[in-house]
């Protein structure tokens, strides 16, 4: 190339990942609630730059939880920690914070899981890095580290031995596929991960350097010497026959790299926050490479929560409470029984994974599939307003017919959220892959028979009903009233989704029906009807009258609001992909009060039915209409609605204004 030239080529993705932002942020917000110091076991992230910036705020790093102060606020890395490092701390009495990355997490999690059907577990990756001493720790006694492919052709098993394989994150795609399929040509009846451990991040930063290596006279990948994914990402560029280097920082930029250099290849890993490679940029224009070109190979928009320690106040943590309730500490009772929720449901699937495993690790799959997706998170909503419909409604403490029913709607949730992604075509849900994609993935990978989107599909539909059929099981024990509730709960719903899709096939806008919709399978299923169940459990069912106008109200407001932070918001506050409603040709009743209003949009709608629509048109169209501040008016009014329903109910005072501040939280979330 000519060195005359002289421009960067600039990779995207690159640079911090999901995990690195929640644990960057998990620290800087425990010296926030904790004031200095608070104390964090290794590097919170390989990067000395963001060390160096934690540890001017008050952050001390340290390389053993034994140097912690007894008692002190003890954060573990992002990389993840064994269980004797986690029973270390708790002897010292430490107020542990875990911002260990819900990806290595979940390679944890596998790790258990395959201890109780394994022999033997076979690490992939670097023996002395923290992520796998973490790993590594779960099963010391079973588990054995392989770096290579010339480890894995040296390893040795006893016959009949039977293995499973996880492997680090933060490795190289190329070279972890070639170390997999030796280990399964020396041991045929290997077992591995559902899906790929290493991350997205991980992956993506590699193509992303790939993309641009090809047309660069240098590649400079930003990060520092410890970390692992920033080496690989060196190590990917080199593969593709380009010079390339680690930079820890732009100070250390030496300009005789640049000797007849035209095109720079800039990228980051993704422990680099994105003023650095700035900085970068900066010190390469001053040397002359001043034309900047970006080379986009994806787009990422995964977003991971804060511990819950550190997290905002939400409607679960407001609850109950209150001088003038006659619970006192119903915001403890509330919480305490949603943490009996979550334990219900990891017991339930436990057991069923526990029981199908025994069988063959591949009938298990389904029960993966489903704890996964209930490991990662949301809001819970639908318990959350059951437990609340039924202390307010006077219901007792240590009742199990609230938990297993609160347990069932969000299971019954999970089955609507599995199979509500096939229909929309999404890649990502709670900030990690849909299961019909991880299991396209998966089918690819391999190279099964078939079609790999099939394949994908059809684990998530069987996944998606199996979460149906535990729902159904959890709610086998409520009777009457409540029983009558369930029932209409979940036909409502699947009848709602059914229209849903026709609406969206046959795009003809129609507010009413697609109220109708928002109603039936959002605020009906989400509000109205958890908060009847829960005071049917209680034996109070004259509650439901004052509940549906309540929680119809609200929940159309919480659906109206979903509509808008699909087509204006972003992912960092939805944590999935945003403008799905508009690719997909989703009849919201944003849309259809839109194209009621406006006719540039009722004509870019009846263009759609012969052709496919251009969503940013559309966005753009939706946006001159004025409907964004009509509807923002509507769920104004519609809290308002919410909040008189409540004014004649037989509740309690405190309980009445904490279902008026929910009914807030919902249509307001985003702020």
């Amino acid at each position: 190339m000519s060195s005359a030239l002289r421009r960067v080529l600039l990779a995207e993705p690159r640079g911090a990942c999901a995990g690195v932002h929640r644990a960057i942020e998990t620290v800087e917000r425990a010296l926030e609630v904790h004031g200095a110091p608070v104390y964090v076991r290794k590097q919170i992230v390989h990067n000395e730059h963001v060390v160096r910036e934690l540890e001017e705020k008050g952050a001390r790093f340290v390389d053993s939880e034994e140097e912690v102060p007894v008692g002190a606020v003890c954060i573990f890395s992002a990389h993840g920690v064994s269980p004797q490092v986690r029973g270390n701390a708790q002897r010292r009495e430490l107020k542990v914070i875990d911002a260990t990355c819900p990806l290595v997490a979940k390679v944890h999690q596998e790790a258990r899981r395959f201890a109780r059907d394994k022999d033997t577990l076979i690490l992939i990756g670097h023996a002395d890095h923290e992520e796998i001493e973490g790993t590594y720790g779960e099963v010391p006694d079973r588990t054995v580290v392989v770096e290579n492919a010339e480890e894995a052709r040296r390893l040795d098993l006893p016959p009949g031995t039977s293995a499973a394989y996880l492997t680090q994150t933060t490795l190289s795609v190329d070279d972890t596929a070639e170390i997999v399929a030796v280990l399964h040509e020396r041991f045929p009846g290997l077992t591995g991960p559902g899906s790929a451990d290493i991350c997205y991040a991980s992956q993506n930063r590699q193509n992303a350097v790939k993309a641009i290596a090809g047309r660069s006279d240098l590649v400079l990948i930003v990060g520092s010497a410890n970390s692992s994914n920033s080496l690989r990402m060196v190590e990917v560029a080199q593969a593709t026959g380009a010079k390339a280097r680690l930079l820890p920082g732009p100070d250390l930029l030496d300009p005789t790299w640049l000797d007849g250099v035209g095109t720079v290849g800039l990228s980051a890993g993704a422990s680099v926050p994105e003023a650095l490679v700035e900085q970068v940029l900066q010190r390469l224009a001053e040397l002359g490479f001043t034309e900047v070109e970006t080379e986009v190979s994806t787009t990422e928009d995964v977003v991971f929560k804060l511990p819950p320690e550190l997290e905002e106040r939400t409607p679960q943590e407001d609850v109950g409470g209150g001088a003038d309730d006659d619970h006192g500490t119903a915001d403890e009772t509330c919480a305490k029984l949603l943490d009996r929720v979550g334990t219900r449901i990891e017991e339930l699937l436990s057991a069923e994974a526990a029981r199908w495993s025994a069988v063959d690790a591949r009938v298990a799959v389904p029960v993966e599939a489903i704890a996964e997706l209930v490991a990662a998170g949301g809001k819970r909503l639908r318990p959350l307003f059951c437990v609340s419909g039924y202390l307010a409604a006077g219901g007792a403490a240590d009742d199990d017919t609230v938990v297993d029913a609160a347990a069932a709607l969000e299971l019954l949730h999970v089955f609507a959220l599995i199979h509500d992604d096939i229909m929309d075509n999404s890649p990502t849900r709670r900030g990690v892959p849909t299961v019909h994609a991880t299991y396209a993935g998966v089918h690819a990978e391999r190279g099964w028979a078939g079609e790999s989107r099939r394949y994908g599909e059809g684990i998530a539909i069987l996944a998606g009903d199996l979460a149906l059929s535990y729902a159904n099981r959890l709610a086998g024990r409520l009777t009457g009233p409540a029983s009558e509730v369930w029932n209409e709960l979940v036909t409502e719903m699947i009848i709602g989704q059914q229209l849903d899709i026709t609406l969206a096939a046959e795009l003809k806008p129609d507010p009413d029906l697609a109220r109708w919709v928002a109603v039936c399978k959002s605020g009906r299923y989400t509000i109205h009807r958890p908060l009847a169940l829960g005071a049917s459990i209680a034996g109070r069912p004259e509650l439901q009258a004052a509940f549906e106008e309540y929680g119809v109200a609200a929940g159309e407001a919480f659906q109206l609001r979903d509509d808008l932070l699909d087509a204006f918001g972003d992912a960092e506050t939805t944590g999935k992909p945003t403008g799905l409603d508009l690719s997909e040709h989703k009849m919201t009743l944003l849309i259809a009060l839109a194209a009621a209003k406006d006719p540039a949009v009722a004509r870019l709608l009846e263009d759609g039915r012969h052709t496919d629509w251009n969503p940013g048109e559309l966005r753009d169209a939706l946006l001159a209409s004025g409907v964004r501040e009509e509807v923002e008016q509507r769920i104004a009014a519609l809290v308002v609605d919410a909040r008189a329903a409540l004014e004649d109910a037989l509740l309690p005072p405190g309980w009445r204004r904490r279902l008026e501040e929910m009914a807030e939280q919902v249509a307001y979330r985003d702020r």
